[in-house]
């Protein structure tokens, strides 16, 4: 008791104030439990706080998952896609356009040079099957062109052995043999005509000339077949100078009137041409039969003919027109046709102006 009320008297002074007493009595008897309280709330919040981490690494760990797994989505999708058409195009199967969902500036371009690629294989694919196709189909009318002629003309030579004909039939016979082995040069001749204007464009010599003069010499060279089927050929107009290959542009007037006088029984076939701007027009019209609206968008094509029975008569290989067509194309000028069935037709086309010589 003696050292409690020793330590009493040190601790508080004789003379305290009230205010003195009851600090030190809130701090006695209050203070404890009111710790006691707070280091309780402490250790709970911890506790809740582990919790809260606990729970905010699991969260965390699944958002990562969930976008590792879309990031990883949006790369092998574009290129799931753009293998599979890797795959078409060495294939020989290009199929659609790649259409890749990314924002990726790289998988969009690779996409469209895929696309790009695959179009222009899809092109050389569809022009090696329309090249097969005209293969065939030239083969196909080569053979037929050349068969009847060779047949005729090795009738005609079979015939020919035999010493039981006449002098007439033996000069009949001679006749139409020549006239087929004649068909069979003129078609050959065409032929390697084509191929030349094809694969050659340093055929074309372009060169001043006066067109009137020209038409003059072709009309002098015709004259026969006029004659022959009682019709006109009206050639007269007033001089004009072209710029082209005059060789090559007798070649094509030449065809295109003979055309004309093939498929006209009766009437006149006029040439004339006339200045149009910095160009001059030439057309050949005649009134014969005309051809149906179906046939003219092919008059153009290799062995076509509008009236085949008609054709070969006259002794033509189908290839007038797309001889004229090539050496056209050659000076970079087309060639039209307009026609009514039954009213005659009308070819024309267009050369440069010239100056005198």
């Amino acid at each position: 008791m003696g050292l409690l009320k020793r330590l009493t008297d040190l601790a508080i002074p004789k003379r305290a104030s009230t205010q003195t007493w009851m600090i030190l009595t809130f701090t006695l008897f209050v203070g404890p439990p009111v710790v006691a309280v707070g280091l309780y709330v402490a250790f709970a919040m911890q506790g809740q706080m582990r919790i809260m981490l606990v729970v905010s690494m699991g969260l965390i760990l699944l958002l990562a998952l969930a976008g590792s797994w879309v990031a990883t989505n949006k790369i092998t999708t574009p290129l799931q896609a753009l293998n599979n058409s890797a795959r078409r195009i060495a294939e020989g199967n290009p199929g659609e356009n790649i259409e890749v969902d990314s924002r990726a500036t790289e998988f969009r371009v690779l996409a469209m040079s895929l696309n790009r690629m695959s179009a222009s294989f899809q092109r050389q694919i569809n022009e090696l099957q329309s090249l097969t196709q005209l293969q065939n189909e030239f083969i196909g009318n080569v053979g037929h062109e050349v068969r009847n002629p060779t047949f005729a003309v090795s009738g005609y030579l079979e015939a020919l052995g035999s010493d039981s004909l006449s002098p007439e039939k033996r000069r009949r016979y001679a006749e139409k043999g020549l006239a087929n082995l004649h068909r069979l040069q003129t078609l050959f001749s065409d032929l390697i005509e084509i191929a030349r204007l094809e694969y050659r464009e340093d055929l074309i010599d372009p060169a001043p000339f006066e067109l009137s003069e020209l038409l003059r010499e072709i009309g002098d060279t015709l004259e026969s077949k006029i004659k022959e089927k009682e019709l006109r050929l009206e050639l007269e107009n007033a001089p004009e100078y072209v710029h082209a290959d005059r060789n090559r542009i007798r070649q094509v007037l030449t065809n295109l009137i003979e055309n004309a006088i093939s498929y006209t029984d009766k009437g006149t076939v006029r040439c004339r041409f006339r200045r149009r701007l910095d160009k001059v027009r030439i057309e050949v019209i005649d009134p014969g039969r005309g051809i149906e609206e179906h046939h003219l968008d092919r008059v153009f094509e290799r062995f076509y003919r509008v009236d085949p029975d008609r054709a070969r008569q006259s002794g033509g290989s189908g290839l007038g027109l797309s001889i004229v067509h090539q050496i056209l194309r050659a000076h970079n000028e087309p060639i039209h046709v307009e026609s009514t069935f039954g009213r005659g037709s009308r070819f024309w086309f267009e050369l440069p102006l010239a100056n005198p010589a």
